[in-house]
């Protein structure tokens, strides 16, 4: 009895999915926007072709940092349309999974900047693999839950979701890797996150993941 009581704490509230899609897609919005602000443009008192290649030479870490988050948060962007586009509602427990998610995403550009500032080091990969860990937990944890009943993905679009949460599970293993190898082999961990966003670049049928039209609801 109380285990049912406490489902239903999280199971309430249901609602469409338009609003939640729409809330995350600005936060994710904002991120890629912050991300690309820590680009900053040099600033030379001598102006001449050579000391504005070494200035941008000196920007190359920086950049490499911003393509390898710009990427990951491209990736979850995509996957999260995916996953709201296959259901028919949300529900309370759901809101507080994808608020989880999006606290992780939108720390992504802090340990962007620190990992563009001070490359191959241990402390900003060690945060940023962290980060994205949190983030690909976070999401999968989504799967998971909306395939836990309760009618909030469309029954035709059960089956994919199942391939989806066993593929997904994939970046929180290779994160938690790169986050420990980040303490005393930071090129390797480099190479962790550059390799994950790389396999969800797969083709959709091979991800689990394709187009479907929705469920009717009450709102169609």
């Amino acid at each position: 009895m109380n285990t049912v009581a406490n489902r239903s704490i999280f199971r309430l509230g249901e609602s469409e999915t338009n609003r939640v899609e729409a809330f995350s897609d600005g936060v994710l919005a904002i991120v890629i926007t912050l991300l690309v602000l820590e680009i900053k443009v040099p600033h030379l008192s001598i102006d001449d072709d050579a000391t504005q290649w070494a200035a941008l030479t000196d920007l190359v870490p920086t950049i490499v940092a911003w393509v390898i988050s710009f990427v990951f948060v491209l990736v979850f962007w995509v996957a999260h349309h995916y996953l709201f586009n296959s259901l028919q509602k949300v529900d309370r427990g759901l809101l507080w999974l994808n608020g989880l998610f999006l606290l992780f995403m939108s720390f992504v550009p802090f340990p962007t900047a620190l990992a563009g500032e001070y490359p191959a080091t241990s402390p900003p990969l060690v945060l940023l693999s962290g980060t994205m860990l949190g983030a690909a937990a976070s999401f999968s944890a989504m799967r998971l839950y909306v395939l836990r009943g309760h009618g909030l993905i469309a029954a035709n679009a059960e089956s994919a979701a199942r391939l989806a949460l066993r593929r997904s599970l994939i970046a929180p293993t290779l994160y938690a890797i790169g986050l420990v190898v980040a303490f005393f082999e930071p090129w390797l961990s480099i190479a962790i996150q550059v390799l994950v966003p790389g396999i969800f670049f797969l083709p959709a049928k091979a991800t689990g993941e394709t187009h479907r039209s929705r469920a009717p609801s009450a709102r169609d």
